[in-house]
């Protein structure tokens, strides 16, 4: 086969996923989102079972990230289906007290070595920025900050999981205030207690020398 022909067979390749990408998940309705924060340059956004068919029906061509810490997977379980854990913040112990003193929160700082550690995600996957990524964390509150990074950085097509993986908050009923609505753990989608070594943080951090 000449260089010409490879060529056209390449392009007519990618016109088909292409295709099968855009016919295959159904974007979330961005009118949805309740804050400004919550956009980001790509306006791509998943509901967690439209994340979940992306990635199933295209498992090389999409990469999902979960960008929870390590304590978050470690005590919540993560789905089999992420191809990396590459955490966006990492816990700290500083104490934020909220508006009424009596409760609050440990800050978190973010992980410097975010976008290098996608880029050795590609790497290792045999992908590059032009592939599209899914980004998942617990609530939807760190994935769009995640993708305005990798925008930064020239990654061209990233979509944020909007319920993330412990899915929002109840409005009513007895169970209001639990995060018990929708999101990949209430959408029965698969995930499991059981981490897998080679999809863990430490294989991709380019600090990591070992």
């Amino acid at each position: 086969m000449n260089n010409i022909n490879r060529t056209m067979s390449k392009l007519i390749v990618i016109g088909i996923l292409q295709l099968l990408l855009s016919t295959q998940v159904s974007a979330y309705d961005k009118t949805k989102l309740q804050y400004d924060w919550q956009h980001t340059p790509y306006e791509l956004y998943l509901s967690a079972v439209e994340a979940y068919n992306l990635k199933f029906y295209n498992p090389y061509m999409v990469l999902l990230l979960d960008v929870r810490n390590q304590a978050e997977l470690h005590y919540t379980g993560a789905t089999d289906l992420m191809d990396a854990n590459i955490p966006y913040k990492f816990d700290s112990l500083e104490w934020i007290p909220a508006n009424n003193a009596k409760t609050g929160m440990f800050s978190m700082k973010e992980n410097k070595n975010f976008v290098a550690a996608v880029e050795n995600v590609l790497k290792a996957k045999k992908m590059t920025k032009e592939n599209p990524i899914i980004i998942m964390c617990a609530t939807g509150a760190r994935a769009p900050f995640a993708a305005r990074q990798l925008h930064q950085a020239g990654f061209k097509k990233v979509y944020v999981q909007v319920e993330g993986f412990e899915g929002v908050r109840a409005t009513k009923g007895k169970d209001k205030g639990k995060r018990n609505v929708s999101g990949w753990k209430h959408s029965k989608l698969p995930w499991s207690y059981d981490l897998i070594t080679k999809k863990m943080y430490f294989n991709f951090d380019p600090e990591n020398k070992d």
